[in-house]
C-alpha cells in the first residue's frame, strides 16, 4: 500500500511539474512585449498607431475554398465579425479586409502551387496600444496552426509636435537601448531622418541577419518640415512601413 501511494505521489508531482513548465512557457511566449511597450512609453511621445505584419507558408494540399475558410477564420478569431468583412476571391488569391476609423485588418491568401500557400496578415490600430500583447499572441497562435515557421513584425509609432534637438534624440535612443538591453549595430543618418539598427537580448526569437550579424530592433526618427512634427518608430525585428 505504501509503495502504491508513493507511485501515485510520484506521478502527481511529475504531472504538476509538466503543467507548470507548459504554463510558464505560455506565459513567457511574448514576455518581451511589456518591456517593448514600456520602452516606447519612455520616449514621452504621443501614440499614433501600431502595426503588426505577419506571414506564414502553408505546405499542404488545400483548395481555394479551404484557403478562404482559413483567412476568414483568422479574422474571426482575432475578434472581427464575419458579416463585417469584405471578401474578394480570385482564382489563386483570397482577400479579406476590414477597416473603420480606429482599426483595420488585411488578410491575403495566395496559392503558389498545389501544395504551397502563403497567408499574409496586416493589422493597424490607431486608438490603443495596451492590447498589443493579446493581439500578437492570438495572431501567432492562429498562424502556428498551419506552420511553426511564422514571421511577425511589430511596429509602434509616436509623435512629437516639434523638431527634436540632437541631444533629445540621443537621450531617447539611449533610454530605449538601455531598457531593451540592446546594443546598437549601426545607424543611417540623413537630414531630418535617423534609423538605428540594434540587437536586444530580449528579442532573440525575432532575430534577423544583417551585415553578417543578428539584429532584432529597429528605431526610426523622422522630422517633417511641412507640419513641424517628428515621428518615432520602434519595431522588431525591422520597420516594415513607409516612413
Amino acid at each position: 500500500m505504501k509503495l502504491f501511494k508513493l507511485i501515485i505521489c510520484f506521478f502527481v508531482i511529475v504531472l504538476s511539474l509538466f503543467s507548470a513548465i507548459v504554463v510558464y512557457g505560455q506565459q513567457n511566449q511574448t514576455e518581451w512585449i511589456p518591456k517593448f511597450i514600456e520602452s516606447f512609453e519612455m520616449t514621452d511621445s504621443n501614440f499614433k498607431f501600431y502595426n503588426i505584419k505577419s506571414s506564414v507558408l502553408i505546405e499542404k494540399d488545400i483548395d481555394i475554398d479551404e484557403l478562404e475558410g482559413i483567412c476568414v477564420g483568422i479574422a474571426r478569431n482575432l475578434g472581427y465579425n464575419a458579416d463585417e468583412l469584405c471578401l474578394k476571391k480570385q482564382k489563386t488569391e483570397i482577400y479579406v479586409n476590414y477597416n473603420d476609423k480606429n482599426t483595420g485588418i488585411s488578410i491575403v491568401g495566395v496559392k503558389k502551387n498545389s501544395k504551397e500557400f502563403y497567408i499574409i496578415v496586416d493589422i493597424l490600430n490607431n486608438k490603443v496600444y495596451k492590447n498589443i500583447e493579446n493581439i500578437y499572441d492570438k495572431l501567432e497562435n492562429e498562424l502556428k496552426k498551419y506552420s511553426n515557421d511564422v514571421n511577425i513584425n511589430i511596429c509602434i509609432a509616436g509623435e512629437y509636435t516639434k523638431k527634436l534637438k540632437n541631444t533629445k534624440i540621443s537621450d531617447i535612443l539611449q533610454k530605449i537601448l538601455y531598457n531593451m538591453y540592446a546594443e546598437k549595430i549601426d545607424d543611417i543618418e540623413e537630414e531630418n531622418f535617423l534609423s538605428v539598427n540594434a540587437y536586444s537580448k530580449l528579442l532573440k526569437e525575432n532575430n534577423l541577419k544583417y551585415l553578417d550579424r543578428e539584429m532584432n530592433l529597429n528605431i526610426g526618427i523622422r522630422y517633417s518640415e511641412d507640419d513641424d512634427r517628428t515621428m518615432i518608430y520602434m519595431a522588431t525585428p525591422i520597420i516594415k512601413i513607409d516612413y
